[in-house]
């Protein structure tokens, strides 16, 4: 049995896919239901605030996938000074409260942005967890995601976890999975292929 659960206890309405990619922001990611999104601000700056978004799922109350995403905009000079290994070590310090051990760190760099990338494993209580973070940068928004699954083994879990992190793109990139065109979420009748009528 599938519970669908977003952050802060606020249900989703229905089972539709939604993209989260706002204006100012080059990349997104493809949720199967609506995400949460709240207004943060910073505590020594009130004036810089940001949307964080948050989708979680709980399966069979065991196992439970956890995502959080950012995008901000920045200065178009961000993405020169941003290195392979001023990204990882970003990403290492953005986790450094929640991963106890890491197993890996990655870095790409395409035309249009950087993206850098890493594994671990964090713990809730007694239960470990398996930790992704990414971050990309671009020339107009650096675009963060952490992806958390918390507790025992399930394939529904893990199918989710993936497939989530397989729809992260930038916007010029097709996405992995199928997606609605507009930043609200909803699905569009065109969006869905044509099947070939089966033969006897």
């Amino acid at each position: 049995m599938l519970f669908a659960l977003p952050s802060l206890a606020q249900a989703p309405e229905a089972a539709k896919q939604s993209v989260y990619s706002p204006a100012h922001c080059e990349f997104g990611v493809t949720f199967p239901g609506e995400p949460y999104k709240t207004r943060r601000c910073d505590e020594d700056n009130p004036e810089k605030c940001y949307d964080l978004v948050s989708y979680t799922q709980v399966f069979d109350l065991d196992t439970t996938v956890n995502f959080r995403v950012i995008c901000n905009k920045i200065n178009s000079e961000v993405r020169k000074t941003y290195s392979g290994d001023v990204m990882q070590a970003t990403l290492r310090a953005m986790t450094e409260d929640t991963v106890v051990k890491t197993y890996d760190t990655s870095f790409r760099e395409e035309e249009h942005y950087k993206q850098a990338g890493l594994v671990g494993e964090g713990e809730v209580g007694r239960s470990s967890t398996i930790y992704i973070a990414q971050l990309w940068i671009g020339d107009e928004s650096a675009f963060s995601v952490e992806a958390e699954m918390i507790g025992s083994e399930s394939e529904g879990a893990d199918k989710l976890f993936s497939e989530i992190l397989r729809s992260v793109n930038y916007k010029t990139d097709e996405p992995e999975v199928d997606s609605a065109e507009d930043e609200e979420g909803t699905s569009e009748d065109s969006d869905k292929e044509e099947k070939p009528e089966a033969k006897d």
